[in-house]
């Protein structure tokens, strides 16, 4: 029988999902992309049969005859067994992945909870009605569906980061201004009803001050260099994880905001595109292994710092990139990358079997690389 070569070890699941989200708004269902390993019991490769291999010893007359064909019955009948056996845990791997749709949105099989990471993107989050939102379908997620998030990283809120950015440019041309960006947290932080003396009130405050003196030296020294560029766009996600994590909490959903180094996202010093160095991983499970796993961890996107504590942004689509280095190092079942929570959602799944690269200079390339290791893991 001709052998069949199975797939690449880096081989692994990729699950994008649609399906209607939560919400009380009168918003439509969201968007979202579910990236989980394959499990051992879905064998998507072919089937490689394993022969029992029959030792004999030569010998003349009809008994040594007689053992030899029971031998190759045996032989025989064991890999005939085998392949039975391979059969039907590759049927039964089908059936799971074409099963009813409430099994694939998430129910909890009888093993539990899905555990894994929610990524929600800067127009997901452009406004305190779409964090509300957002934090009522995370909500919804653990009460409804049978999710278990360790952790939710959220990018900046709305055009947060293009405003920054944008306040660089006016600081080198000698005028200070982040009103508007100021005005865009504390009316969401309005909506909710934050009380004056709140932590989050203060910690965001705190934030845009800081933000606010930094480009009063980029003022003064008329530069902006690649590591302040990346200390001054960090304001958003900071900022906005707080208000997150603190309408998580209103909601009744037990959550904490940290920045993305706290939770060990350690990279190079690669300014505006850095790398993920290899210590993140186990960086990561010593971070999480001090947080309660009923505490949903909301977590700054396309940040981290580099090994002398500066901060460095991961690059173009940095927050999906935090967001499955995290579900790699803790290895859980999926990362789900939620776009705008206006649009709908399917789930279907299909194998990814070219390899990977272990270097890549865009975070598109990294995101795969890391998911590659999570696959093999």
């Amino acid at each position: 029988m001709r052998r069949r070569s199975p797939l690449p070890p880096m081989s692994l699941s990729l699950s994008l999902c649609w399906a209607l989200s939560f919400s009380d708004t009168g918003r439509g269902p969201g968007s979202c992309f579910a990236f989980s390993p394959s499990p051992p019991s879905l064998p998507f490769g072919l089937i490689q049969p394993t022969r029992t291999a029959a030792k004999t010893t030569v010998n003349s007359g009809a008994d040594s005859n007689s053992k030899s064909k029971r031998i190759r019955a045996a032989s025989s009948s064991s890999t005939a067994l085998h392949l039975a056996d391979e059969i039907k845990d590759y049927r039964r791997g089908l059936s799971q992945i074409h099963s009813d749709t409430t099994q694939a949105h998430g129910v909890p099989s009888s093993d539990g909870p899905t555990s894994c990471v929610f990524k929600f993107g800067g127009s997901s989050l452009a406004d305190a009605e779409r964090i509300d939102h957002v934090s009522k379908l995370v909500k919804d997620q653990i009460e409804t569906h049978g999710y278990r998030p360790r952790a939710v990283v959220c990018s900046a809120m709305g055009k947060t980061t293009n405003n920054l950015l944008g306040a660089g440019e006016f600081a080198l041309e000698g005028r200070v201004s982040i009103d508007a960006i100021r005005t865009l947290h504390h009316n969401a932080m309005d909506k909710f009803g934050f009380a004056e003396d709140c932590h989050t009130r203060s910690d965001v405050d705190a934030l845009l001050d800081e933000c606010e003196q930094m480009l009063t030296g980029v003022k003064m020294l008329k530069e902006l260099s690649p590591r302040s560029l990346d200390q001054l766009v960090s304001y958003g996600e900071r900022c906005s994880v707080r208000i997150v994590a603190t309408r998580l909490n209103q909601l009744g959903v037990p959550a904490q905001s940290f920045d993305a180094w706290d939770v060990g996202v350690i990279t190079d010093d690669n300014f505006g595109d850095a790398l993920l160095l290899p210590e993140h991983e186990e960086a990561v499970r010593k971070a999480f292994h001090r947080i309660d796993p009923g505490v949903v961890a909301v977590v700054t996107g396309f940040i981290g710092h580099d090994p002398d504590g500066r901060i460095t942004t991961l690059g173009r689509g940095g927050s999906d990139l935090t967001a499955t280095a995290i579900g790699a190092a803790l290895n859980l079942d999926e990362v789900q990358v939620w776009k705008d929570p206006t649009l709908g959602r399917r789930f279907f799944t299909r194998s990814l079997c070219s390899p990977l690269g272990s270097t890549a200079s865009r975070s598109g390339s990294k995101t795969r690389t890391t998911l590659g290791r999570w696959g093999r893991s």
